[in-house]
């Protein structure tokens, strides 16, 4: 995402407590019914919504500025000095939890080796199940170009289990990955 904020703007307008990770509107100044409504309605108070992205089926804080929105996370890293990076990562997997320290600068790639379990996943293991055809378990997972690949099948879950993790710690996959 493209953005044409710039940081002192974005500090006039907000604040962001990066232990807390919450951003609250500042109060306007200058003169007129629309400052003192503003300030009367939202200075000091939370800015933002909770929005669904349909792509990742997430939800994120939404702060809408100048009639566009931007998302919490993103202006995080503008408030704290950061460049903006390709995306944001939430180590937790919540989206609407924006502490400092639960933000990493990520790209497309490294920020899929940190995706949480998916609720239909019945092996209890990210990347390894039951192969139908072949009657074996299966090992997969995707590599460093995106591409889903085919570790291996195994006759014995735990081998499958085993031939997942080694992949993890081979091509760096983070460690709370399995965390629901």
């Amino acid at each position: 995402m493209k953005t044409n904020l710039s940081i002192s703007f974005i500090q006039s307008s907000l604040n962001y407590d990066p232990i807390s990770g919450i951003f609250t509107w500042k109060q306007r100044h200058g003169k007129g019914r629309s400052v003192s409504v503003f300030n009367a309605l939202y200075a000091g108070l939370p800015a933002g919504s909770i929005v669904s992205s349909y792509k990742s089926k997430t939800n994120y804080i939404a702060i809408k500025i100048n009639g566009k929105s931007h998302k919490a996370h993103r202006l995080a890293f503008l408030f704290m000095g950061e460049n903006l990076p390709d995306e944001v990562d939430h180590l937790d997997h919540d989206g609407t939890n924006n502490q400092w320290s639960n933000l990493r600068a990520s790209n497309r790639i490294d920020n899929r080796k940190n995706l949480p379990m998916q609720k239909s996943n019945k092996t209890g293991v990210i990347g390894v199940n039951w192969h139908k055809a072949a009657k074996k378990w299966q090992a997969r997972a995707v590599d460093c170009n995106g591409k889903r690949i085919d570790i291996g099948r195994y006759d014995l879950f735990e081998d499958a289990v085993n031939a997942r993790k080694k992949y993890e710690v081979e091509f760096k996959y983070y460690k709370n990955r399995d965390a629901v």
